[in-house]
């Protein structure tokens, strides 16, 4: 399975996610960096173990549409071997295309955030890659457009992002995913919230998910190397 490592960026620094509360999110204490800034907890987090992907969500961009493509840039840049995932609240077209010129990124498209839902059946203009549907599910309810979550308009791969499970060490919200996964087997799943140990992981791997989105599991040290090592699919440790 891929196991993808989160940040949450406001206001330039990362800040600690924990149940979908933003009011509320503090900056990042961490085992693995003692930094806030994106580019210093992106490098410790790859010194530590060299993950391929990095799932970014962009607070700024979700909550109040201010946009950082340049960011981005800047952070491939930085790290030519890695892939990011970027939720950066897409509404429509117009925020679509500030990052169609990025190779490397891929946008999720959070169901919390899209109105144009045409952008769930082509990649528009000049952008040559599938964006990544992350259906959004916050104290029972579904967030966004209804249709979004009929499977018709599910992408290859999509995100189950359970809010409230995230940082909240009760796990994730198996029979969400085991419903979803379901639905439209053709789907690589990634599960996201509330990934507390290997354990999870292997439930995961059991039930058949493509992959995990993991945040404060990696930086409270609850998750080893040797685990994500042996969870993972086409990485080997230096």
């Amino acid at each position: 399975m891929d196991i993808i490592p989160v940040i949450d960026i406001r206001d330039g620094i990362v800040v600690h996610a924990k149940g979908g509360d933003r009011a509320n999110y503090q900056p990042l204490t961490s085992l693995l960096t003692s930094s806030v800034i994106p580019e210093d907890v992106i490098g410790d987090l790859l010194a530590w173990y060299p993950f391929d992907q990095l799932y970014i969500a962009d607070l700024d961009a979700i909550e109040k549409g201010v946009h950082h493509p340049q960011r981005y840039k800047n952070i491939l840049a930085a790290f030519p071997r890695l892939n990011i995932w970027l939720d950066a609240g897409i509404a429509g077209m117009e925020d679509y295309l500030c990052y169609s010129d990025t190779s490397r990124l891929f946008l999720v498209l959070g169901s919390e955030t899209l109105k144009d839902i045409s952008l769930l059946e082509k990649s528009g203009p000049n952008v040559e890659k599938q964006p990544i549907l992350s259906l959004d599910k916050k104290s029972g309810q579904l967030l966004g457009h209804g249709a979004i979550h009929e499977s018709v308009y599910w992408t290859d791969r999509c995100i189950a992002m359970s809010l409230d499970n995230i940082g909240a060490n009760q796990g994730p919200d198996f029979e969400w995913l085991k419903l979803l996964m379901e639905a439209k087997q053709s789907v690589g799943w990634y599960a996201a919230g509330g990934v507390r140990s290997e354990d999870d992981l292997e439930r995961l791997l059991e039930m058949g998910v493509a992959g995990a989105l993991i945040a404060s599991a990696l930086h409270t040290g609850k998750l080893s190397k040797s685990a994500i090592e042996s969870l993972s699919r086409d990485i080997t440790l230096p």
